[in-house]
């Protein structure tokens, strides 16, 4: 083989993996975050708020996830419920994020190549209303026609992150929030 074959032959190579390395980050930037506390009265108004703008990056070959979520944007169909949360509980002027930062464990046994369902665990620090915890999550990981979309949900007990339910209202919270995310991810390209 010449070399100026040879020369191309290697160019083309770098070229798909370099296209390849720039396709192995994901993201999105209108997750969805439900976050539900209904308490224990059943003629309460439900205690339950969607946020439709939660950023989230995945590297598909790291394994490496983060997700953001300004606590602002939940919306409650009751806004006075949304007040006292953005101003009671969560604090969001003083605490205006909530943030994940970990790791999909064994991310080889997910084909983004290959549509699928995927189960997968999760690792990693979970950030809220100033505190920060070590967390574990299952969720799943679904590939369909080259669309990458992730799903989870697990409960977050409020006391660990220091979210007070005044005792007059206690029977109306949960102790514990039920948090549901869900997005669908799109190919993150770092050329642009």
């Amino acid at each position: 083989m010449n070399t100026s074959r040879m020369y191309l032959l290697l160019t083309a190579l770098l070229s798909v993996s370099g296209l390849v390395q720039g396709q192995s980050k994901y993201y999105s930037k209108s997750g969805s975050v439900i976050f539900d506390a209904e308490g224990k009265l059943d003629d309460v108004e439900d205690i339950k708020a969607q946020n439709n703008s939660a950023f989230c990056v995945i590297d598909s070959n790291t394994g490496q996830m983060e997700w953001s979520v300004n606590i602002n944007k939940f919306v409650f169909r009751n806004s006075l419920m949304q007040k006292h949360f953005n101003e009671n509980y969560l604090e969001s002027e003083k605490y205006p994020k909530a943030t994940f930062k970990g790791k999909i464990n064994e991310i080889s046994k997910v084909d983004f190549t290959k549509d699928g369902t995927y189960p997968v665990n999760v690792t990693g620090m979970l950030s809220l209303h100033g505190v920060v915890k070590e967390s574990n999550f299952k969720g799943v990981i679904t590939i369909e026609k080259g669309k990458v979309r992730v799903n989870s949900s697990f409960e977050v007990l409020l006391k660990d992150y220091k979210i007070d339910i005044p005792t007059v209202v206690f029977l109306k919270v949960a102790e514990s929030a039920k948090v549901t995310v869900s997005t669908q991810l799109e190919i993150l390209n770092t050329k642009k």
